[in-house]
């Protein structure tokens, strides 16, 4: 259903969206929006339409006779494209918003002459075209643009001024014309208020689309936590020659295999999840941490040194073990191995991701669930560096 923001819904525009933007029938998207607008309009022209018969009627009922049962078959008209746009006939209702005022216009100024600006009303057809009839029927718009016209030309130019089939006294012409003058005007602003509304509607749905987009491709679905982009990005940032200093951290489950392989990958991705939303508690406003791949996470902690960056990892680590996680009637306790190191700002983070590996490897070959770290100017043994350890039984 469409909504009208909260900023807009005191103004002229936001009443025009309210009036003419309510949800008709079961139509969605562009079809729903139009016969909405549709429904409105023909609404608004059924009650002018019953004001002028009431005003024919007691103004002369015998002269203007055959101009009030005219009256009566446009109302009927109106009455059905009404019904049609609340059964969602969007496209059949808006030709009957669209033939019938253009048939009215032209019989009445035929009666009453031009001066009374019936006709006027013909010129909201090149707005409310956009509003009415969405942008697959194009072709129907530019049928009804070019009907609207011939329709206006005929009773601005082929028929006479003075060769009305009635003739009234030019001070009430004079009325009508304002009459009908201040009311087409009327109608051209609230179709042009909706047009510039449902126009930002769609670049801020178009805006939150996009922000919705980039927000999935660096989220994790299933622990919520940050993909590996955004954090190679802040990496970038960090490692650059004036970035801020930074610890680097890569933590693993530990048996995480053997977890997956007794009791199933639904298993490992529940306790994947509630592990997801336990490290974002222990960390930093500035800190980050991001799912690295598999059961490996990344933590970026920038302005602190190492001593405070083992005493925030060790937290962590303490708070992956000390609270099993259930799944599935059983529990499980989890462990997790740290590798930790400082950063330094050549540029890249490479260096410091290949430290921060090494680092867990080490943690993992002294027994696992602690945190180990290394400094850019003591590696660990050359023979764990890289990304080669095995992943069976980590």
């Amino acid at each position: 259903m469409t909504t009208t923001p909260a900023r807009a819904r005191g103004t002229l525009t936001g009443i025009a969206v309210r009036v003419l933007d309510r949800r008709v029938g079961a139509l969605t998207g562009a079809a729903g929006r139009a016969v909405s607008t549709t429904h409105s309009f023909l609404v608004f022209a059924l009650v002018l339409t019953l004001s002028y018969a009431a005003f024919f009627l007691t103004y002369d009922i015998i002269g203007l006779g055959s101009l009030i049962v005219a009256h009566i078959f446009w109302v009927a008209g109106y009455v059905a494209g009404i019904l049609l746009a609340r059964l969602g006939r969007q496209l059949a209702a808006a030709v009957i918003a669209f033939a019938v005022p253009a048939v009215q216009m032209v019989t009445a100024t035929a009666f009453v002459g031009w001066e009374a600006g019936m006709h006027l009303y013909l010129l909201t057809g090149g707005r409310l075209v956009y509003v009415m009839l969405t942008e697959r029927q194009r072709w129907w718009r530019w049928a009804t643009l070019i009907v609207a016209l011939i329709a206006f030309l005929l009773c601005q130019v082929v028929l006479p001024a003075d060769g009305a089939i009635y003739a009234m006294p030019d001070a009430l012409l004079q009325t009508l014309f304002s009459i009908n003058a201040l009311l087409t005007a009327f109608i051209l602003f609230m179709a042009a208020a909706l047009a510039h509304y449902r126009v930002e509607q769609a670049r801020a749905l178009a805006d939150l689309n996009a922000r919705r987009a980039e927000f999935l491709a660096n989220t994790d679905a299933l622990t919520g936590l940050a993909t590996r982009r955004p954090v190679l990005d802040r990496l970038a940032v960090l490692a650059s020659p004036d970035g801020e200093d930074f610890c680097l951290a890569i933590g693993d489950l530990d048996r995480f295999k053997a977890l997956n392989d007794e009791h199933g990958h639904s298993c490992g991705d529940t306790v994947l999840e509630h592990l997801g939303a336990r490290l974002r508690t222990h960390l930093r406003l500035t800190d980050s941490v991001g799912r690295w791949g598999g059961e490996e996470f990344i933590f970026v902690l920038p302005e602190l040194s190492l001593e405070d960056a083992v005493g925030t990892m060790k937290r962590i680590r303490a708070a992956v073990s000390d609270a099993p996680i259930a799944c599935d009637g059983h529990t499980h306790h989890v462990t997790m191995s740290v590798g930790l190191t400082v950063g330094d700002h050549s540029g890249t983070a490479h260096h410091a991701l290949i430290r921060a590996d090494d680092a867990l490897y080490d943690a993992k070959r002294k027994g696992r669930d602690q945190v180990s770290t290394t400094m850019p100017d003591s590696p660990v043994d050359a023979e764990t560096s890289g990304r080669h350890r095995a992943r069976d039984g980590a």
